[in-house]
């Protein structure tokens, strides 16, 4: 008589295909799913009725930045209390890594995550990745090195094309990173310093990833006015380079030009028509997050943080900047404000404790509050912050979003910015049982087994992950078993709040949740590539 480990029977097998579920016993042993059916000849350490409950591969968040969180917490547990298992960091341009110990690198990503430690900042990828596994996490991670480290360590914040011996070293840089496991590059091309790129070093760059074979990934330079103009800007780096490509968010900003998801994915199967390898992610959300700064233009950036500070204080300067900010446009760039609205945005999450009364208040109300202007107002949590201010935009329409996530290559990714306390966006703590249990399961705006396909044979098919993301004999045991209750409970009031209904995660063989309860387990690793 076979002997396993665990013994899920009586389970809805929802297999990461996107095939129907059908009724199976799933068997554990060691890190392996070894048995999938009726398994009635075995026995197991432990044996779990999960009558009538689903069992999938486990999440594979594509796009986040979490790249601190698990240093900070190795559980990680608003994560795996949504079934993921496993975890994209290194999106959007920024990585803690390769860091020369230079300030502007810190400062570059502190914008993005608030609180951090200069000791989080690593040389490269390998130190990273021993850091991370000597100390021991609760789910698997996924690195990509951030473009934005690259240009500062050879340029700073330049707000210039690079010259030739600039882009061979970033491009010696980068392949380092990639020979040590990197599983690619990202673009951040809305974010300085990777929005002072032009297309000869993002083209270089993206060579270096075809070379590796890896996955190059891109924020692109608009998601409003110039959305479709800045999708095939993305596309024409992929169609030069050969690299396989990954459109990060997919989404449209701003109500004028709300409607144009079918034009954008429409360009998107053109381009794979002409055999270019790309798929895009994005969150299920109406609103975006990112750093106080991107409500200024790039050129009020250059520099970086101190630079920016200095040029405020010129009366001169400070108007052309609030013009910008309020109403105006650049290269790539137009107006947040003059888009949605003062009102539209609001602080998550503030670092500097004067600032912590106006989290969860928009602009408006923190400029009333202070008695100054919105753009003041700004200003003033740039300075008491040093630029570190997380905030919410609400700038998406519901039509775009369910029009995207009706797409066959949309992947779910939270776009999760983990911060220390505030009210920060919900899709860290919801964003995979909202798919499953609202958008499939209620609304049927897609069927279950194609919203589990989009969270983990098709992420990592994309990154290429060879064990996880399907349920089959001899593949990592990374599953998530989950009710019809399995829904998000996180809102924009109340961001913190976990989702129901998950009763079981097996990270690499290890039960990590029972019935809602994290577990004191660290069975993750760092994924390299070879």
């Amino acid at each position: 008589m076979e002997k396993l480990d665990i013994i899920i029977r009586n389970a809805r097998v929802v297999d990461g295909t996107g095939a129907p579920w059908f009724k199976a016993d799933v068997g554990i042993f060691g890190d392996r799913i070894a048995a999938v059916g009726k398994i009635i000849e075995a026995t197991a350490l432990e044996q779990i009725d999960a009558n009538g409950s689903y069992v999938s591969p486990g999440f594979i968040d594509s796009h986040t930045h979490d790249d601190v969180a698990l240093l900070d917490d190795p559980q990680h547990v608003a994560k795996l209390l949504q079934g993921v298992t496993t975890v994209v960091v290194g999106n959007c341009s920024f990585s803690n890594y390769p860091s020369a110990g230079k300030e502007e690198t810190f400062q570059h990503l502190a914008s993005l995550l608030g609180e951090m430690k200069r000791n989080q900042m690593f040389v490269d990828f390998s130190s990273y990745r021993d850091r991370l596994n000597a100390a021991g996490i609760a789910l698997n991670l996924v690195s990509l090195v951030g473009h934005g480290p690259l240009r500062l360590a050879v340029m700073g914040f330049a707000r210039r094309e690079a010259t030739t011996g600039e882009i061979d070293q970033m491009c010696r840089l980068l392949g380092r990173q990639l020979h040590q496991g990197a599983h690619g590059l990202s673009f951040g091309l809305a974010y300085p310093p990777s929005a002072y790129a032009g297309r000869r070093e993002l083209v270089r760059l993206a060579e270096v990833v075809k070379e590796y074979d890896r996955l190059l990934a891109a924020h692109i330079r608009s998601y409003g006015g110039e959305l479709l103009e800045s999708i095939q800007e993305f596309l024409d780096i992929l169609k030069a380079s050969g690299a396989k490509g990954l459109l990060s968010h997919l989404q449209v900003a701003g109500k004028p030009y709300w409607g144009m998801m079918p034009r954008a994915l429409d360009l998107i199967d053109e381009a794979r028509n002409e055999d270019v390898d790309v798929s895009v992610d994005m969150y299920p959300y109406p609103a975006g997050s990112s750093t106080i700064l991107q409500l200024l233009p790039p050129s009020a950036q250059e520099g970086g943080i101190a630079a920016l500070l200095s040029r405020l204080a010129f009366g001169a300067e400070r108007e052309r900047i609030r013009q910008l900010t309020e109403s105006g446009a650049e290269t790539g760039w137009e107006s947040k404000i003059a888009l949605i609205g003062w009102d539209q945005v609001r602080i998550g999450s503030a670092s500097h404790p004067e600032l912590k009364r106006f989290e969860g208040k928009t602009f408006w109300e923190a400029a009333n509050l202070s008695g100054l202007s919105p753009f003041e107002f700004t200003l003033h949590a740039i300075r008491l912050d040093e630029g570190r201010t997380n905030i919410i935009m609400f700038q998406l329409s519901e039509e775009d979003l369910r029009v995207v996530h009706q797409y066959r290559l949309q992947m779910v990714g939270s776009d999760s910015i983990p911060r220390q306390g505030g009210k920060p966006h919900p899709r860290m703590f919801g964003s995979f049982p909202r798919v499953i249990g609202r958008l499939a399961m209620k609304q049927r705006l897609i069927p279950l087994e194609e919203a589990a396909r989009r969270m983990t044979s098709l992420p990592a098919q994309r990154f290429q992950l060879l064990d996880p993301g399907i349920i089959r004999p001899g593949l990592i045991a990374d599953l998530a078993l989950f009710s019809d209750e399995f829904l998000d409970r996180a809102t924009f009031e109340d961001p913190q709040l976990n989702p129901t209904g998950l009763e079981g995660l097996w990270v690499n063989g290890v039960r990590t949740v029972k019935l809602g309860e994290i577990l004191a387990e660290l069975p993750g690793s760092v994924i390299t590539r070879q």
